[in-house]
């Protein structure tokens, strides 16, 4: 007989994604920006040249209207600036990190990797590539597939 597993998986994913949520939300005050800043900054100390604010939603997957409200408190504090294009700001213009946005950035990615360190103790990295593998295959299945309302 095959054991349910979803209450134990779905018990583990809180319990990640909460730990994950307090560290975005304890760290990024440190940093003086939201929790759902920390990760952008973060996306765009990959990308020098810039990512546009749809761009930069799609790599989050969130929604862009989140970005054009949030985006502003990332400017006023110093660490992004929005190149515009044709005279005015779109989803088409560029972010970038300003000096102190790098500086910044270079510091949230220490805490990211001592976070990564931590919760990779212990496992092997083949059990790791193994781990992710399987964990993109059942985030693939599970986002292809609409269960709610269905018998």
């Amino acid at each position: 007989m095959e054991q349910e597993r979803v209450i134990h998986f779905t018990h583990l994913i809180d319990g990640i994604h909460k730990r994950v949520q307090k560290l975005r939300t304890d760290y990024a005050a440190n940093f003086g920006v939201k929790g759902v800043h920390v990760f952008w900054v973060y996306e765009l100390l990959s990308h020098p040249e810039g990512l546009s604010a749809a761009s930069l939603a799609a790599s989050s997957k969130i929604d862009r209207s989140l970005i054009s409200r949030e985006i502003k408190a990332l400017e006023s504090i110093g660490y992004i600036r929005a190149e515009k294009q044709s005279g005015k700001r779109g989803y088409n213009s560029k972010i970038v990190l300003t000096e102190s946005g790098i500086e910044a950035a270079h510091k949230m990615r220490d805490i990211m990797m001592d976070f990564q360190n931590l919760a990779d103790d212990g496992v092997s990295k083949s059990d790791l590539e193994i781990f992710y593998s399987v964990l993109e295959k059942i985030n693939y299945n599970l986002e292809k597939t609409d269960l709610v309302g269905s018998n």
